[in-house]
């Protein structure tokens, strides 16, 4: 939460920290409440067998440490309240898995093999819906009754109506107060500002936002520019006793490219064993709605700019281009069959792309693979586009995530992009997990 005035000092400082104090005790106490509960359905009484109990009371002090260690790296404690619905959702659900991992690695490190594997598991499962419940009503109630923020938007008039939007999507109750550029540069102009918005402004100027705004504590959001989506996360160095900025290439930072590709087969593959029979209903039901074929096939851009067939259940009548040419589907587009209706929805008209992912054409996390139309079009208006090439695409991802079906490409390269310069295990892990939550609540069209 932020307070209404820039740098709100100690006392503000002391109530983000006590909210923050008392939200962590009742996480342990409903983590507590969630393995309680699975020890009285496991045995089916109020007093589980000591031998069991025991051995869980050994790991459950560690256990709730690393709950709020890893609530805190996932965001859960501060930053929860400028997260969406959805985010919160991801970020609840990845966090309580990594613990649960966590959890089975005491288990064995403190010896408490007493504690029963079927209880953890159950425990695993309870967390979940009970977390996610305890953090909206947490979440709704704090929104609800947060105080009002003056948040400074500077840019051109033009802008502030998009400023004022991005402004309210960020904070839950806020005041604008809007400057041109140029204006309310002066320290003393932030004296009741919580938070600032820039739109386009000149760099010299954008700078003198940024050093009021981090000497007051204040946060400041702004759209990030090719330069800025560049320099992201370079490494500090020393050349004699200068500091300098060294940047990386993208492919130096996935070194684990092997490690991820061995991982794409065997998800791939497991997947295409177990979904076999979801596989053969739905095309036996595409085939009996519109005929053949049943597969379609559709050029798209893969890593290095090569070109590959990507593979989808077909959700639209036959030569479905022949006269339109390539084009985006709308939402009403006549062109989609009835069942292909249900199959974009769902998105279950991607998951003969497990098999792209088997031949090596796409990873499971990714940039999703552009047509190569599209690709022209947008490689001559955004600057870094072509760097989401440098890695595979895939079935999901960040822009996926993060973004919607309908944000502009710009945007969805500029996530792209951040995801090639920053990846990791974790958030590979965590964007299957988002992906998963919002399967429903993110259609296509």
């Amino acid at each position: 939460m932020y307070a209404g005035k820039g740098g709100s000092g100690v006392a503000n400082f002391r109530g983000q920290w006590y909210h923050a104090i008392m939200v962590a005790m009742a996480d342990i106490l409903f983590l507590f409440f969630s393995t309680f509960l699975a020890f009285i359905i496991r045995f089916g009484t109020f007093v589980p067998p000591n031998y069991n109990w025991s051995a869980y009371t050994r790991i459950a002090f560690v256990q709730f440490a690393s709950l709020i260690v890893v609530f805190y790296i996932y965001g859960l404690y501060g930053e929860a309240n400028q997260k969406t619905s959805s985010e919160l959702r991801a970020a609840v659900t990845t966090a309580i898995i990594v613990n649960g991992f966590l959890t089975l690695v005491q288990v064995y490190v403190l010896s408490s093999i007493g504690f029963p594997r079927s209880v953890f598991l159950l425990s695993i499962a309870l967390q979940i819906p009970v977390f996610m419940l305890w953090r909206q009503i947490l979440r709704s109630i704090t929104l609800r009754y947060a105080p009002s923020i003056n948040v400074l938007a500077v840019g051109p008039e033009s802008e502030w109506s998009d400023l004022t939007v991005k402004a309210g999507q960020f904070l839950p109750r806020i005041r604008i107060v809007y400057a041109v550029p140029g204006e309310a540069t002066d320290r003393a102009r932030f004296e009741n500002i919580g938070a600032v918005v820039l739109g386009t402004v000149p760099k010299p100027l954008r700078e003198q936002y940024f050093l009021n705004c981090m000497a007051l504590n204040i946060p400041c959001l702004w759209t990030p520019d090719t330069y800025d989506l560049l320099v992201a996360g370079a490494d500090l160095t020393t050349v004699g006793e200068s500091p300098m900025f060294s940047l990386a290439s993208i492919k130096t930072r996935h070194g684990s490219a092997v490690f991820k590709r061995l991982a794409d087969i065997g998800v791939a593959l497991l997947g295409l064993i177990i979904l076999f029979p979801l596989l053969a209903g739905i095309g036996l039901a595409v085939y009996l709605d519109s005929g053949r074929p049943i597969v379609y096939r559709q050029e798209r851009i893969a890593a290095g700019g090569r070109p590959f067939w990507i593979l989808k259940f077909r959700t639209m009548v036959p030569n479905a281009e022949a006269l339109t040419g390539p084009v985006l589907a709308s939402k009403s587009d006549p062109r989609i069959t009835r069942l292909g209706r249900f199959l974009r929805f769902s998105h279950l008209d991607e998951f003969p792309q497990l098999w792209n992912i088997l031949r090596g054409d796409m990873s499971l996390v990714g940039p999703r693979p552009e047509r190569p139309t599209f690709v022209d079009q947008h490689r001559r208006s955004i600057a870094y586009y072509d760097l989401r090439h440098t890695i595979p695409p895939g079935l999901t991802g960040l822009a996926q995530v993060a973004g919607s079906y309908t944000s502009p490409p710009k945007d969805k390269a500029a996530f792209d992009l951040h995801y090639a310069k920053s990846w990791s295990w974790w958030k590979d892990f965590a964007i299957i997990i988002q992906t998963l939550l919002q399967w429903r609540s993110k259609p296509k069209d």
